[in-house]
């Protein structure tokens, strides 16, 4: 389990009433300009938060081994020997598979959530290079189908470690496939929180104003690049006004956190939480501002894992899900403040939260019994529906090797005899070809174990091609 300063963008919640303090039981209009056409959304570009803490190795996914919660269990989840699930999310096939449902959903990019490989305040680097595992091999990856990413730094940092940040970045803009602006400048997201910590790691207000400076000019030296950095805040008409002083050029939320009465608040409720923020900011703020759609919040599920109860309000309120009408408006309706808020002529885009907090409420991938509804979703929102050149899903079966006659080349799915057939397991083997896409050839194959040893797997591939070919 990661220890306690890796868990820091989970603690959220304790800072549960944090975006505003608008009334829960706010509704939306049937005339807000949510329900309008996307005619938005060719300039605004759409980014979607990630947390990677799944991997095979990783505890605490068994948060999710419930059959109840299939509907948040991941499309690549698998069967371990010892009868626990896996959740192999930051290898490369996962990533993969990632990158084409993104590009199906019409996302522009992905916001990694990075952990700074420092020793400080007797942090263990080690923890942070497996949770960077995920953006390690997505930057691996030969073709990412224009899909960018961004970095957002998940915890604060003392002053010493500013030219490990600007190495960082700078790492991250010598490749190909950063985020950039309208104007060539490189968005970097720091999850800030209500300022407190952040800003005492810095050494105070004049600290962090110099820390920022240096980043930028450490990196335009290095780069050529300009720095467009964002500040994910809460409370933000406290912290927004300190943000622009210390020389962000932008602000946003990483997701629309609740109280913590232990109520359920409909998804109506939870979308006015954030529509009401936007407006706000729209009218007050003093810089750019990206606007948050939060497809869901609902940590209850957490609470299971031992270290996530220590950390988290153990009553909190949370949305009930929503209808697919209900997240069209809240996308359309965050397009169109992005578009129109005339302080975002520089970068004009939207956070989703998230691709994958699927513990805590949010989630764009598919999942075991959902599919891929929510790509769906956000492709039809936002008008964009991308030929996908055809592609191969991998995963390892539970099919003993001793009695599936798999030689050295792959055999067809359709032809295998009976020892080929894989143990049911409502828990597992979801992996379906994205919208727009069909199933046109199912294949199994002998092969090492996903860490390279010598135990031997039988893996099956899925071709997914454009319907109708």
């Amino acid at each position: 389990m990661w220890t306690a300063p890796y868990r820091s963008i989970r603690l959220l919640v304790v800072l549960a009433t944090a975006v505003s303090s608008f009334p829960a039981t706010a509704q939306v209009s049937k005339r807000s300009p949510s329900a309008a056409a996307p005619a938005a959304s060719t300039k605004v570009t759409l980014g979607a938060i990630r947390w990677d803490n799944w991997s095979l190795d990783s505890p605490y996914g068994q948060v999710l081994a419930d059959p109840g919660l299939r509907e948040r269990v991941p499309y690549y989840t698998e069967r371990l020997p010892n009868g626990k699930l896996g959740f192999p999310g930051n290898t490369k096939r996962a990533l993969n598979a990632d990158v084409h449902y993104a590009k199906a959903a019409g996302l522009d990019y992905f916001i990694f959530g990075y952990y700074l490989e420092s020793a400080a305040w007797g942090r263990n680097p080690s923890h942070a290079a497996a949770l960077n595992r995920a953006l390690t091999n997505f930057v691996l990856l030969p073709d990412k189908l224009g899909i960018k990413y961004a970095l957002n730094f998940n915890l604060s940092f003392p002053s010493r470690d500013v030219p490990m940040v600007s190495a960082a970045i700078t790492k991250a803009l010598l490749g190909p496939d950063y985020m950039r602006t309208s104007d060539g400048s490189a968005p970097v997201f720091f999850l800030v929180n209500t300022m407190a910590t952040w800003l005492k790691g810095l050494g105070g207000e004049q600290g962090a104003k110099a820390a920022l400076n240096d980043m930028r000019n450490r990196v335009k030296a290095a780069t050529g690049r300009d720095l467009y950095l964002v500040a994910l805040l809460f409370n933000l008409s406290e912290t927004e006004p300190v943000a622009h002083r210390l020389g962000f050029d932008a602000v946003s939320t990483y997701a629309t956190a609740l109280g913590s009465n232990g109520k359920s608040l409909s998804y109506g409720s939870c979308a006015a939480l954030a529509q009401n923020a936007w407006r706000v900011e729209a009218k007050d703020g003093s810089g750019g501002f990206l606007p948050t759609v939060t497809l869901g919040w609902d940590y209850r599920p957490a609470l299971r894992d031992p270290q996530e109860k220590k950390n988290r309000k153990p009553n909190p309120d949370w949305c009930q899900p929503a209808t697919d009408e209900e997240w069209t408006r809240q996308i359309r309706g965050a397009i169109n403040e992005a578009a129109n808020n005339p302080r975002n002529d520089r970068f004009q885009s939207v956070v989703i939260y998230a691709w994958n907090e699927s513990s805590e409420g949010g989630w764009i991938q598919p999942t075991l019994s959902e599919g891929v509804r929510r790509l769906k979703v956000i492709a039809n929102a936002v008008g964009r529906h991308p030929t996908i050149p055809p592609f191969k899903l991998v995963w390892p079966t539970r099919i003993d090797p001793k009695t599936c006659p798999v030689g050295s080349s792959s055999i067809s799915t359709t032809t295998a005899d009976a020892g080929c057939k894989s143990a049911n397991d409502s828990m597992t083997s979801a992996w379906p070809c994205p919208p727009g896409m069909q199933i046109a050839g199912e294949k199994l194959r002998k092969g090492p174990s996903e860490e390279g040893g010598k135990i031997s797997l039988i893996w099956q591939e899925r071709l997914c091609a454009p319907q109708g070919r």
